[in-house]
């Protein structure tokens, strides 16, 4: 069993081109008795698969491809499933890691999650605590709601056994690309594990609803969110909540296209995940 294995998804990127692995190579603090798994998501395959880097550092590497992009949540359950180690560590593949975050990563325990502080322009951005951008005095509380993202998650394997315990896997499949992270968030706080959440220090990390983006990107954003609020609403929600909380929703994007405002959520997709309770990619 391994200390730690590490995950980096690539997608559309070389080895040599990810922020989080030069990063990882060039931090004066590493990883002991580690296991680095380089999953390319696609499109293409790598053209340059040379790890010599990470094993002179004294990793063990595995590169994995699955080329039609594959769902974040099979993707992590693999990982987990086909490694034996004390913790696991989730990250994407344009993180600037830092010796602060990797340090403490390496001292997180088998019996916790650590969330580390994710900053975006120089502005921390998570984990939030009851909707509230996490404060650094802050004492996190077993009754508190706490999300944060995937990237940079330190999950011991203690937490795993008990997620397996209790959902037979650790994230919902259910789920490709948005929702993978806030169900597991979800997952932790109906398995009472949030008195198990430990923030650590953090890196930069680029946010994706941050950025200015094409019209096509927006779009195919604005049906991932669809899907992944409609389904957590099924899934994760009461019936008389969900309801509440769709309709109520329904009446926001209303108002936004009468006001010709940016819409968050198509009413069409959402109702259609919250209805079938399907990704469009499993329809």
């Amino acid at each position: 069993m391994f200390d730690t294995a590490i995950i980096v998804l690539l997608y559309n990127k070389e080895i040599g081109e990810s922020k989080t692995l030069s990063s990882l190579t060039s931090s004066e603090v590493q990883f002991n008795d580690a296991k680095l798994v380089i999953w390319n998501n696609g499109p293409k395959k790598l053209v340059d698969t040379d790890v010599s880097t990470f094993t002179n550092l004294g990793y063990e590497v595995h590169i994995e491809e699955t080329l039609h992009n594959e769902s974040l949540a099979v993707i992590y359950n693999s990982f987990i499933n086909d490694n034996q180690a004390k913790k696991y560590i989730l990250l994407d593949d344009d993180s600037n890691l830092n010796a602060s975050y990797i340090k403490a990563a390496c001292d997180s325990t088998d019996s916790v999650v650590s969330m580390p502080i994710i900053s975006s322009g120089g502005k921390v951005e998570n984990p939030k605590i009851n909707t509230v951008v996490y404060n650094f005095e802050q004492k996190i509380k077993s009754t508190d709601n706490v999300m944060t993202i995937g990237s940079g998650l330190v999950i011991g394997r203690g937490i795993v056994l008990e997620l397996l315990n209790r959902f037979s896997t650790v994230f919902d499949e259910r789920f490709y690309l948005y929702g993978v992270d806030t169900t597991f968030c979800y997952r932790l706080s109906m398995t009472q594990l949030i008195g198990s959440v430990k923030v650590i220090a953090g890196f930069e990390h680029s946010l994706s609803r941050l950025e200015v983006e094409s019209e096509q990107v927006t779009k195919f954003r604005q049906r991932e969110r669809s899907y992944d609020f409609g389904m957590t609403l099924r899934y994760y929600y009461s019936l008389p909540r969900s309801v509440y909380l769709l309709a109520r929703t329904m009446i926001h994007i209303l108002k936004c296209k009468i006001l010709n405002k940016k819409r968050t959520f198509s009413i069409r997709l959402l109702l259609r995940a919250y209805i079938t309770g399907k990704h469009y990619k499993a329809l």
